[in-house]
């Protein structure tokens, strides 16, 4: 089902029912990473979360640490600001 079908219904869940739908999918890329968010007998409950993700690693990227993506993203500003002042 394509997201842009999806992305109605789940406008129209309830505020408990979206954080279930946020935890389902946090696990489901979890396992798709390779990384298990499941509860151990030994993980303390109010802290699981946390101390699973603190287990992990993550990659971040960013702009500012990449010159072609600065250039672009800069020449996309000045675009916008051209665009806006005609």
């Amino acid at each position: 089902m394509p997201l842009s079908e999806l992305l109605p219904t789940v406008s129209q869940l309830s505020h408990q029912d979206k954080l279930r739908l946020i935890h389902f999918l946090l696990l489901a890329v979890a396992k798709e990473e390779g990384c298990s968010l499941e509860p151990t007998e030994d993980s303390d409950p109010n802290n699981l979360l946390l101390s699973q993700l603190a287990s992990t690693t993550a990659t971040v990227w960013s702009p500012q640490a990449d010159s072609e993506g600065m250039k672009a993203l800069s020449e996309l500003l000045v675009a916008a600001q051209e665009s806006a002042n005609a």
